[in-house]
């Protein structure tokens, strides 16, 4: 069960760099942008999301692997250069069985094992490139495709063969 969780957290970082990416080519007036029922603007979101991925993995591992993000605006390089850094340490932090099963508490006193915490990291990622996909298509902009195929297909994960009809 294990190698399903490294890949669930090697997509979560290949699709997040892949959205990061995408929006380091669009103008300011649409990373400003929000729409209902999002987060709110791509740049706010974008940073929200890395911020908790980095909160996420303090949490689990007791590690931090960069100082907190500053206060204002980051730019996009940035936050593609945090997720690079966490990407590998998420894998590592998915094999080791015995770290999901640390009991953690958070900010605000909960008290739960760590595998939820990992599972909260890959839905919040998954939750907030949604919202970014949405406020790109409501501004007519065609985002990646980012899903579980795509990345098994862009890093090799997949063969091709041909099927008889």
């Amino acid at each position: 069960m294990s190698e399903a969780l490294v890949e669930l957290f090697g997509h979560k970082t290949w699709a997040t760099l892949a959205l990061i990416e995408f929006c380091q080519g669009i103008g300011d007036e649409v990373l400003d942008a929000t729409t209902p029922g999002t987060y709110g603007s791509i740049r706010d979101t974008l940073r929200h999301l890395v911020q908790s991925e980095e909160g996420y993995f303090r949490r689990v591992t007791d590690r931090r692997l960069s100082e907190p993000l500053p206060d204002g605006p980051v730019a996009l390089s940035e936050l593609a250069a945090r997720i690079r850094r966490l990407g590998p340490e998420w894998e590592k932090a998915a094999r080791d069985e015995s770290l999901a099963r640390r009991d953690v508490t958070t900010d605000d006193g909960w008290r739960l094992k760590a595998a939820l915490v990992m599972a909260q990291a890959v839905h919040h990622a998954d939750d907030h490139r949604t919202h970014v996909m949405s406020v790109l298509g409501a501004h007519a902009i065609e985002g990646p495709d980012i899903d579980v195929w795509c990345y098994a297909d862009a890093t090799g994960r997949v063969d091709h063969v041909a099927v008889a009809e």
